[in-house]
């Protein structure tokens, strides 16, 4: 079984992985040898991915990173939905690492990986940081599993201030078919933040409103 390794150690080999011989680090940790002498290839191996990557000359190029970044991303959530930290966290390192151009999605990274590493030791307590469960919502929409979004939902806005939450509820009963709970979500998101009037005119989610003449109604109002 691989060794559980604390972002506080990892950060500690970073800085001194090449400045002391391994057996000094092995001492200076109080961990095996062997695993210190793994730890120390996989750090050498992302250095030195960094290290090779170059930035993207072509839009296409930043397209692709972009779209690796992304994959990275839901990957690591994917895992931490199930509660495989260690892998999670793997993933939002790699994004960290890999993607530092990105800046959103790696601020958002290094959140998850955060919450993967203390969650090594809290595997069974449930999700309850109000942006933790709003993210496990959005995931469980792009999973196809708007039901399941709809659950997480009701634990992340409890005082119904947050647009954000409101109009991915919209999504949620849109592609539920709940054409009246959807415009019902929709008009309190619009009420709370009118960018997503916006937002709504383009959004694939709420496809099946617009043949619905409240969905218009709300995209013409003040």
């Amino acid at each position: 079984m691989n060794r559980h390794w604390t972002q506080d150690e990892i950060r500690w080999m970073r800085a001194n992985v090449g400045r002391m011989d391994l057996q000094s680090a092995s001492r200076a940790l109080g961990i095996p040898l062997v695993e210190v002498e793994k730890m120390a290839r996989e750090l050498q191996a992302a250095s030195a991915g960094a290290a090779a990557r170059k930035p993207p000359s072509t839009h296409r190029e930043a397209a692709r990173e972009l779209s690796h970044a992304h994959k990275l991303f839901e990957k690591g959530m994917e895992h931490l939905h199930r509660r495989e930290m260690e892998p999670a966290a793997r993933c939002f390192a790699e994004v960290v690492d890999l993607h530092p151009d990105e800046h959103e999605l790696v601020d958002r990274a290094r959140t998850y990986l955060s919450v993967a590493s203390n969650g090594k030791r809290e595997k069974d307590k449930p999700l309850r940081d109000p942006v933790e469960i709003y993210h496990a919502a959005v995931f469980e929409k792009n999973r196809g599993n708007p039901s399941r979004a709809l659950e997480l939902l009701k634990k992340a806005d409890r005082d119904g201030t947050d647009g954000r939450v409101a109009y991915l509820a919209a999504c949620c009963h849109a592609l539920s078919g709940d054409v009246e709970a959807a415009l019902a979500e929709l008009r309190r998101a619009i009420r709370i933040d009118r960018q997503n009037r916006v937002q709504a005119r383009i959004d694939a989610d709420l496809a099946t409103l617009r043949t619905h003449p409240g969905f218009g109604d709300l995209l013409l109002e003040g």
